[in-house]
């Protein structure tokens, strides 16, 4: 037998029903439009035995199966692409005893994890703003050179893998000061919060998500705190880290988000040239891989919530380069990935960063 809660840093689901060794699950969407796929909960077992996890709610199973912790959150693993039955949206899992374990439908990045990274490396540590739910939203700074450049992730809030690839960068420049002695870098790992903590969807709220929300008058505290440092301290680089959907097709590689603005998408191309250089096997890129403007989801039809960052930022009158990344969960097509990997891409995202700011 088992039993399933969701009272964890995160937590997202709803029990529909549990026999012996097989439960039916659903997630709670919170003020998300339609349905998305993240969910996270807690799991004991009483016994050693094979169990299996259904979701009723439509796409819910990452390409690797699910993200699994047998130390509350320390780390992860896959339970594997074979436990995955993606016609069923379900996965299994093998206990070995009686235990408890976490799952995830992502590997989670939490201001827990933040927390460990910052113990260990010299970075300024303030406060963006506080959230709705009073949380103070991190505001991390490195140098104080004369280039200046900002990073964002988790505008949507699971979208977990960017954060890890975020912490690769700023592990990079704190280790190799003199590479970026004339840098001075702003980052906000969690730009939704509350979301992050609470477990919320992120993406598709109403009336419009952080990421819709550049303009006139923005409803997040998070996002009007982030116009009003970009204003007031003029980045050259802007760079906006996001995770793509569940599965298949262009969700299972890197790619950049192409762009309406010409002079933003030349950035784009340098950028990329540069990436595919960098980028390691076990994070492969191709710039093959990114999306024009007008292809796919990333069309005008898709922005009619509101901007994003990016376009946001091609408007502003110092022309800064702006940039949005889309980093898989769980695979570059047939790499496997975890955070680990996830932070190797970071530090060629930060080397890449140096050489296009040459």
């Amino acid at each position: 037998m088992m039993r399933i809660d969701k009272k964890i840093p995160g937590g997202n689901v709803v029990v529909q029903s549990i026999s012996l060794n097989e439960a039916v699950l659903s997630k709670e969407m919170r003020g998300t439009s339609g349905t998305w796929f993240y969910w996270k909960f807690r799991a004991a077992f009483d016994r050693a035995g094979d169990y299996r996890f259904r979701f009723v709610d439509g796409a819910s199973i990452g390409s690797r199966g699910a993200a699994f912790s047998l130390d509350e959150g320390l780390t992860w693993s896959w339970t594997g692409q074979a436990s995955a039955d993606f016609a069923h949206e379900s996965f299994a899992y093998h206990a070995d005893s009686a235990c408890q374990a976490w799952f995830c439908v992502c590997i989670p990045y939490m201001e827990s994890d933040l927390a460990r990274f910052l113990a260990n490396v010299s970075i300024e540590k303030g406060e963006l703003c506080r959230s709705r739910c009073g949380r103070g939203v991190e505001l991390l700074k490195i140098g104080s050179g004369s280039k200046v450049v900002f990073l964002t992730s988790r505008h949507h809030a699971q979208e977990s893998m960017a954060t890890y690839a975020m912490e690769g960068m700023l592990r990079e420049i704190v280790e190799h000061p003199e590479d970026f002695k004339d840098f001075t870098l702003y980052a906000v790992p969690f730009m939704d919060k509350d979301g992050v903590e609470n477990g919320d969807q992120g993406k598709n709220r109403q009336p419009r998500d952080h990421a819709r929300d550049y303009g006139d008058n923005p409803i997040y505290p998070e996002v009007n705190a982030a116009m009003k440092l970009i204003r007031n301290v003029q980045p050259r680089f802007v760079f906006d880290m996001h995770c793509p959907w569940l599965r298949s097709n262009c969700n299972e590689y890197v790619y950049f988000v192409g762009q309406k603005n010409p002079r933003l998408q030349e950035g784009i191309d340098r950028f990329s040239a540069i990436l595919e250089r960098h980028a390691p096997a076990s994070f492969p890129y191709h710039s093959s891989d990114n999306m024009p403007y007008g292809t796919s989801w990333n069309t005008g039809a898709n922005y009619t919530q509101g901007s994003p960052l990016v376009p946001w930022c091609g408007d502003l009158p110092w022309k800064p380069h702006a940039q949005s990344i889309e980093i898989p969960f769980a695979n570059c097509r047939e790499v496997t990935l975890d955070a680990d990997a996830a932070r190797l891409f970071g530090v060629a995202l930060a080397k890449s960063m140096r050489e296009f700011l040459s």
